[in-house]
């Protein structure tokens, strides 16, 4: 699953800098005329002046986008500029009130207080913007992991391009040399060596991984063609290197860009950012809500998990999450507290087929825990996965870790996706399918067709499923 970069990111800092322009204002008619909106100026209309800044400022910005390259300049230069566009934005608003013949009725003592507090406020949130921004993404697991894989003629190119470019979307994984045949070690100019062509495909299967940018001279590309079509049945995205010609008379180009090398972007699903966006308010509502109900329960229900079988009320296990990640998912504790040493002596009446383990009437159930797992009610406390981003509300079921071991790298292919309290799977009867590949085959098609109706459509099916009572087994 891809998703192109959205404006996201400019809109958001374009709505800060809107914000301290009317903060500015405000505090500057403030110092002035001891007042927040008004003046001893009747022809002073404190709106009007507001209107005309955020119209000059935001028509500078539609022109020039004058924030594209803000996380490449340091301190002086964001000061700069900065000022030089805060005076740009006082004379386009000064010529504007001029032919509105009311100029005169603001004050020029205010109009400086304006520039000096604007040119202030406005550095001080770019810097702390620039300071934020990169927790914001790895707090929200929004960090894309990325594998560099190139030969000995763009390897040190690609490794400074990657370096450089100040995206904090993505996190550089390692780098893959298609030409070092000896044991992956070390680094490559400060950059992990994650492993060599050999075992390319052997480590993508095993890492946490969502996108790789291969880079590699014209006689090579062949080469690597069988290992592209691997890791692209894995759901990985690819960015592939094409020679692009420089032309002087026509400067832009639109292609996914790293650096200096434009590239050509394969993906299962390339997902509408809109609806991604869409798909991540509806967790987080519903996580809400969710976790109220989780409180309830948890108040309900934890006496009665420990009078029946003493242990935590809640169970937590280690699972697989998206392309790789590996994180904690939560649930009301079901079995006897020995339940996971007791697995092996049951394996052998496994009634699913393949990597995932189920048996009607397991003995390692309590009673109040078959009741939950009948009602769903065990599955509440993943609701705090939700909220972590861990988890989304529909998705795919997420694997323990000895099960992910085993996967081809088909199967991979179901972790491209945020893994899902329910999915597919679970409304298509998942207490009768006993085949792990249908179960994969659901949650790819899942991936491979999905939108935010689909979701919807989904969750409204999941809600039905039990109150009919069709729990797992």
């Amino acid at each position: 699953m891809y998703h192109r970069k959205s404006r996201l990111q400019s809109l958001m800092i374009l709505a800060l800098d809107c914000i301290c322009i009317m903060v500015s204002l405000m505090m500057a008619n403030y110092i002035r005329n001891g007042r927040i909106f008004r003046s001893d100026n009747e022809r002073m209309d404190f709106g009007m002046l507001l209107v005309a800044c955020l119209t000059v400022f935001l028509a500078m910005n539609l022109l020039r986008n004058t924030n594209r390259n803000m996380f490449l300049r340091g301190p002086l230069h964001e000061m700069i500029h900065i000022i030089r566009n805060n005076l740009l934005m006082f004379a386009g608003t000064a010529v504007f009130l001029y032919f509105l013949n009311i100029l005169d009725a603001y004050s020029r003592l205010a109009f400086f207080y304006f520039l000096i507090l604007d040119c202030g406020l406005m550095l001080a949130v770019h810097q702390i913007w620039k300071k934020t921004l990169p927790f914001l993404y790895k707090r929200f697991g929004e960090v894309r992991n990325l594998l560099a894989v190139a030969d000995e003629e763009y390897a040190e190119a690609l490794v400074h391009d990657l370096t450089g470019m100040k995206d904090f979307s993505y996190e550089i994984t390692g780098i893959v040399l298609l030409d070092r045949e000896e044991e992956a070690a070390g680094d490559f100019k400060g950059m992990p060596i994650a492993a060599h062509k050999r075992d390319l495909v052997d480590y993508c299967k095993g890492a946490s991984l969502d996108e790789v940018i291969i880079a590699v001279a014209g006689s090579r590309k062949k080469e690597i063609l069988a290992e592209m079509e691997i890791l692209a049945e894995m759901g990985i995205t690819l960015h592939y290197q094409i020679p692009v010609p420089e032309l002087r008379g026509a400067r832009q180009k639109e292609l996914s860009q790293f650096g200096r090398f434009y590239t050509v972007t394969y993906a299962n699903r390339v997902a509408p950012v809109g609806q991604l966006l869409l798909k991540r308010l509806l967790d987080i509502c519903g996580a809400l809500v969710g976790c109220v109900f989780l409180l309830l329960l948890t108040v309900v229900m934890g006496p009665l998990i420990k009078l029946e079988s003493p242990g935590p009320v809640f169970f937590s296990q280690k699972r697989v999450g998206r392309n790789g990640r590996i994180f904690k998912m939560y649930k009301f504790r079901s079995m006897y507290a020995d339940a996971e040493e007791r697995k092996q002596e049951l394996m052998k009446q496994n009634e699913m087929n393949g990597l995932m383990f189920k048996i009607e009437n397991d003995p390692r159930i309590t009673r109040i825990g078959r009741f939950m797992r009948r009602t769903s009610l065990d599955e509440f406390p993943q609701f705090i996965n939700i909220l972590k981003s861990d988890m989304s509300l529909v998705g795919t079921r997420p694997p323990t870790l000895d099960e992910f071991a085993q996967y081809s790298p088909y199967h991979k292919k179901r972790l491209s996706f945020r893994p899902g309290l329910t999915g597919m799977w679970q409304v298509g009867g998942r207490s009768e399918i006993t085949d792990f590949e249908e179960i994969v085959r659901l949650d790819v098609e899942y991936i491979d067709n999905w939108s935010f109706m689909l979701d919807v459509k989904i969750l409204l099916k999941t809600v039905l499923e039990v109150f009919r009572g069709s729990g797992a087994k």
